[in-house]
């Protein structure tokens, strides 16, 4: 069995986390941006959603494949949300170069236990 990923060190870019998961900029962005922000994460405390997918991947069933970027970790588990809940959701992290970061999360079609 490969060694565990280093969830608590992986990049998690502000951009990545304001932009993408919890901004408008595509049609992607709109519905996760309506997903996350209905758990109770926001832009202006982004860190709390990096700090939660980190957790979640950490405590998450996980699948590794190879990828032209480099190995790409799939992590589903549920997310301690803002509004004092759990959702079980999907994060994809790519480890490249000895460096994890992630790419992208959305919510599981798979219901939470």
């Amino acid at each position: 069995m490969a060694d565990q990923p280093d969830f608590d060190s992986a990049r998690v870019d502000r951009e990545k986390i304001i932009d993408y998961l919890l901004g408008s900029s595509s049609f992607a962005s709109v519905a996760k941006a309506r997903f996350f922000g209905s758990l109770g994460f926001s832009p202006e405390r982004w860190e709390e959603l990096a700090q939660g997918l980190r957790a979640q991947a950490k405590g998450a069933s996980l699948t590794a494949a190879e990828s032209p970027w480099g190995r790409k970790h799939i992590a589903v588990g549920e997310i301690d949300a803002p509004n004092g809940r759990r959702y079980k959701i999907v994060s994809v992290w790519i480890e490249e170069a000895g460096t994890l970061r992630l790419v992208t999360a959305y919510p599981s079609k798979e219901p939470s236990e």
